[in-house]
């Protein structure tokens, strides 16, 4: 059976749609909330205000009912406040906080529209949101900051985009993440629909919302009326951090719903209890503090639920007490390192800052699955390809198999020599040593120096992270990548001299060694990179690293 095509799908304009929340019956800041007694909202409050104050994560996710109830400005002012770390949701929710931006009123048009065909068919919100992840895409972005981006970059389009969570944590650098399921969505029947760059633009936001919950231990993690996607995407994301060694067991989950669970929702599973299907319990309250922590359940409307949290989190939390965002503190074992490469150098003292900088950032490239490519020329190249090899296998520490790829590999004929053998890696790569590509790309592309661009706009993906090593700065081929590097939303480290040169002004960390002098500026970058070789290494794969490494 030929696949349906949507090229001749009608659509119409935005305005045509009965409105269901426009701006008079949106909540303002300022509007008393209803009265609700639930001591399961107070601990939750307690516990967002204990985590906050802590600087820990609050991690918001929701369903598009929270939008359409007209409680936006609610928690866009808690994001402002930096009481919410990280806002979740589901596709409907970046559907109707998009409508809101454009017309100031969003709706579901179900009751008359089904008969002739014309359910959802809003033709800008399909077209500028198809536009805007599939140009997101392009660039290394997320759904979220897709949306939030366009909206930033076309004013003149959203007159309300105040209103509008997406371009409030864009503008603010709060990650926002939307989690779809293919067909359920309007923009999915629009005829602009691309289906690889939806997947890809939401499957990214999976792996930042999981970067979000590693970090959760000590925080709180707040499910709003998604009843499907929020708690299967929390629970998928908890299981790898927690796979991946990240210590994320003193957690308070809570899940705010309007169906009532009783006084048993803490008990044990199983078919013969009247709420086991009740999905929210299992992936939200239940199982993800069964390590420790608390999960909460509060039952009532969200017109109720929400303004009462956010006026008691304000009247307990003075926001200036809110600690600054700062990057997490390094694995205790790794500092000593640090402290060795100055004791034995003293002039890389200086360096340390930046030192520190690449290790997070690299940290959280392979963390998340990414992959570090590196690229030189020359002596920089040869100090590439050795940076390679220390990442892909054992540098300073003997790397032991996890115990259950062991097992697998001793499956195989001749098994107990692969397991006996063989060692976890960092997933490193080196521009520039395929011989074929660099004389395909000298041969066919009129312009030189752009082989090592080209093999990285084809091999890399969000998340990757580009290391240039140029003793001058000035290295083009160099320069060329890390502006394709940029291009695709990839984060730059550059390796140079004092001088820094043109490639530190691309870079988004600079180790600049306190050297002009070719020769003597490889000297220290080779102590350099040991030192952050080393450091990785700890942090990945030492013994204690499982608990120490988040």
């Amino acid at each position: 059976m030929r696949p349906i095509d949507l090229t001749n799908i009608r659509t119409y304009p935005l305005g045509q749609r009965p409105n269901l929340v426009h701006l008079d019956n949106l909540l303002t800041l300022d509007s008393p909330p209803p009265p609700f007694d639930s001591p399961e909202l107070d601990a939750v409050v307690e516990r967002v205000v204990a985590a906050r104050k802590a600087g820990r994560p609050v991690i918001w996710m929701m369903g598009g009912h929270v939008i359409k109830s007209g409680l936006s400005r609610l928690l866009i002012d808690l994001m402002r406040r930096g009481i919410v770390t990280h806002v979740a949701g589901n596709g409907a929710v970046s559907i109707h906080d998009f409508e809101l931006a454009i017309i100031g009123e969003t709706s579901e048009d179900v009751a008359t529209s089904l008969e002739d065909g014309t359910f959802g068919m809003a033709d800008e919100t399909g077209r500028w949101m198809n536009r805007a992840i599939q140009q997101g895409v392009r660039d290394g972005l997320g759904y979220g900051a897709s949306i939030g981006r366009f909206i930033s970059e076309n004013p003149a389009l959203f007159p309300h985009r105040d209103l509008n969570v997406m371009y409030n944590a864009y503008a603010l650098g709060i990650p926002a993440t939307v989690h779809i399921t293919l067909g359920t969505d309007i923009i999915h029947q629009h005829p602009t629909a691309d289906f690889g760059a939806l997947g890809a633009a939401s499957g990214l936001d999976f792996r930042t919302f999981a970067a979000s919950v590693s970090q959760l231990e000590g925080g709180v993690f707040l499910n709003f009326g998604s009843a499907v996607t929020g708690p299967e995407v929390f629970l998928k994301a908890l299981t790898i951090v927690r796979n991946l060694g990240h210590t994320t067991a003193h957690i308070t989950t809570a899940n705010f719903d309007l169906i009532s669970l009783g006084e048993d929702y803490h008990g044990k599973a199983g078919y013969d209890n009247p709420v086991y299907y009740y999905r929210p319990r299992k992936n939200i309250i239940n199982r993800p503090t069964s390590l420790g922590g608390q999960g909460y359940h509060v039952c009532g409307d969200h017109v109720v639920t929400i303004p009462n949290l956010y006026h008691r989190v304000l009247a307990a939390l003075d926001s200036a007490a809110i600690p600054p965002a700062e990057a997490p503190e390094p694995p205790h074992n790794v500092r000593p390192i640090v402290d060795a490469l100055v004791a034995r150098t003293p002039a890389l003292a200086d360096v340390v800052p930046d030192l520190w900088r690449a290790f997070r950032e690299l940290s959280r490239c392979f963390k998340t699955g990414g992959t570090l490519f590196l690229c030189g020329n020359g002596g920089s190249m040869s100090d590439a390809l050795h940076i390679s090899g220390e990442m892909l296998k054992s540098y300073a520490t003997r790397r032991a198999l996890p115990d259950r790829l062991a097992t697998r590999l001793q499956a195989q004929p001749e098994g107990e020599l692969l397991a006996r053998n063989l060692e976890p890696g960092l997933r490193a790569v080196t521009l520039g040593s395929n011989p074929t590509l660099a004389s395909a790309v000298a041969n066919d592309m009129p312009d030189r120096d752009v082989n090592l661009a080209q093999e990285l706009l084809a091999l890399a993906h969000p998340g990757d992270v580009l290391l240039g090593i140029s003793t001058s700065g000035s290295a083009r081929n160099v320069r060329y990548a890390a502006q394709t590097a940029r291009a695709l939303g990839l984060p730059v480290i550059a390796f140079t001299g004092q001088d820094g040169g043109p490639l530190a002004g691309l870079a988004d960390v600079v180790l600049r060694v306190p050297e002009k002098r070719t020769d003597r500026v490889q000297e220290l970058h080779i102590q350099c990179y040991h030192a952050l070789c080393e450091m990785l290494e700890t942090a990945f794969f030492a013994p204690d690293a499982r608990s120490d490494a988040r």
